[in-house]
């Protein structure tokens, strides 16, 4: 008769990149929804990185006792990403960012193949090495982690036959919103008693033009205004004249006042925001599995959301789809709707949302275990 299995051994490489928000909460939501798992089914988790960056994350969210820690243990446990990891030994390191750990397999993460879909964002020599760095992966029998139903198939059309496997792990998000709302951010931020939020930092393709044109047809042929609030890294290092174009469109079509851009913001602060949004809007022409959307279903709000086959995947509730091609579609669905939304906080809404969420990551954390047991063998 076999005996329990060994606890396993998960190193998290956390990252720092306000220009790449969507990594940056993948991985803190994985090390979240593993430390939620009960004490009989929770691996180890090494969290791997610059020591302010864990140590940073460990003390927000309160894990240092669910992932093992031991008081005192955090300077050494938090090491730069690459370097050789003191016994005990890791058994997988996840997702590969640094170079190998002796000793561990390392389960590699495709985001997605936005590269493919949308070819005029990349320079050439980027969607050569996108391409080269795939195949690589592919041509290697094991595992490799995407993040929808969607890209585990375009791995599978366009690299039919290849040794790797794909697994396919649904990243969630658990927000906190059980203490009081925070009423002093309306004035710092200067917040309208009711708006539209779109909290994407400003790539191309997250498609800000196609609600700011929406706005301007409200405004024009509705009488609509409608105020948008906006948070999120104000440049596209592939664009670097994207956002100058937005303030421009803005100034152009008189929208100065009634949209705010508040930039990178923290996270509590960005929480606060959701909360009491009438409504959020995801404009994306492309995403690998939607933090935006993941976030608004963790606190229940109504979403305005572009309809893509990996958000119908996502498949929120309090969802509006519409065409991210045609900014008249949105313009029309936020004018039949605008008036019977409500600003938040609802506490009803949230407390329903974190029940069901509280259940979806408990599904997360033991798929992605599996996934890990099923990568070393």
């Amino acid at each position: 008769m076999n005996g329990p299995e060994r606890t396993l051994r998960i190193g998290i490489e956390l990252i720092s990149d306000p220009t790449w928000m969507g990594g940056v909460l993948y991985l803190q939501n994985l090390a979240i929804c593993l430390s939620r798992l009960p004490a009989n089914e929770r691996p180890h988790v090494e969290l791997l990185g610059a020591p302010d960056v864990v140590g940073k994350f460990l003390a927000e969210n309160h894990l240092a006792d669910a992932l093992g820690r031991k008081k005192g243990l955090l300077k050494r446990i938090a090491r730069k990403i690459g370097l050789k990891i003191a016994q005990p030994p890791i058994d997988i390191v996840y997702p590969g960012f640094g170079r190998e750990v002796e000793g561990a397999v390392t389960l590699r993460w495709i985001p997605d193949f936005q590269h493919r879909y949308l070819p005029h964002l990349f320079s050439a020599d980027e969607i050569a090495a996108r391409d080269r760095s795939i195949a690589e992966l592919a041509a290697k029998p094991g595992v490799i982690v995407l993040s929808s139903e969607v890209a585990a198939a375009d791995f599978r059309s366009f690299y039919p036959g290849q040794p790797a496997t794909p697994r396919v792990w649904h990243f969630c998000s658990l927000l906190e919103t059980q203490g009081a709302a925070d009423d002093s951010i309306v004035g710092k931020f200067g917040l309208p008693s009711k708006f539209l939020y779109l909290p994407n930092q400003f790539w191309a393709h997250k498609n800000h033009i196609a609600v700011l044109k929406a706005l301007t047809i409200l405004k024009r042929d509705h009488g609509l205004t409608i105020p948008l609030v906006c948070t999120g890294a104000q440049s596209d290092r592939r664009n670097e004249s994207h956002f100058a174009g937005l303030l421009a469109f803005i100034e152009e079509n008189g929208l100065q006042d009634q949209v705010k851009l508040l930039g990178l913001i923290d996270r509590v602060t960005q929480v606060e925001i959701f909360r009491r949004a009438a409504a959020i809007v995801q404009p994306s022409l492309f995403e690998g599995w939607s933090t935006v959307v993941e976030d608004t279903r963790a606190i229940g709000r109504p979403i305005f959301l572009s309809d893509l086959p990996v958000h119908r995947e996502q498949d929120p509730a309090r969802c509006t789809y519409f065409d991210p091609d045609e900014p008249s579609d949105l313009a029309a669905k936020l004018a039949a709707a605008w008036p019977g939304l409500v600003p938040g906080p609802d506490r009803a809404s949230e407390q329903k949302a974190l029940h069901e969420m509280e259940g979806r990551i408990l599904d997360a954390g033991r798929v992605f275990h599996d996934i890990a047991r099923q990568a070393i063998g």
